[in-house]
């Protein structure tokens, strides 16, 4: 009975980790790419980007400025997400170019979210008209 006790015990406390939030966040500073449908695929020169989501709530908060091409661009997720998994999150997006809105509430996904420090992420709306990538700087995973 005592060993009984003892493995329920055990298995509680390794447990414990399943039961937590599983929460995810990634930083940028150093972005890759800008994907602009006038302007194609452009080198970014400066950027800093941030994502932040729960797998179990849902939540999730992305936000991407930077320059490139000679150009500002702010991407930022302003839809609830339809869809948030450890890999991605879809949900509705606000592009911006010099501060002018060139895609409101736009349907898209960010991808590639398992990347570990060093790989790059990305983010595109649907058909791949706007987006970016951006490599991981920092992440943090509870």
């Amino acid at each position: 009975m005592k060993s009984l006790r003892s493995l329920v015990v055990a298995a509680l406390f390794l447990s414990v980790p399943a039961l937590a939030a599983d929460v995810h966040s990634i930083w940028s500073s150093q972005g890759l790419f800008v994907k602009d449908n006038t302007a194609g695929s452009l080198q970014v020169t400066s950027s800093n980007a941030v994502v932040s989501w729960n797998v179990a709530t849902r939540a999730a908060f992305v936000n991407f400025h930077g320059f490139a091409g000679g150009n500002e661009y702010d991407f930022e997720l302003v839809g609830s997400p339809a869809t948030t998994t450890l890999y991605e999150i879809t949900g509705l997006w606000n592009v911006r170019r010099n501060g002018v809105l060139v895609c409101g509430g736009c349907t898209g996904r960010a991808y590639e979210l398992t990347s570990p420090v060093g790989s790059y992420f990305k983010v595109y709306t649907t058909g791949e008209v706007y987006g970016f990538g951006s490599y991981v700087t920092t992440r943090k995973d509870y």
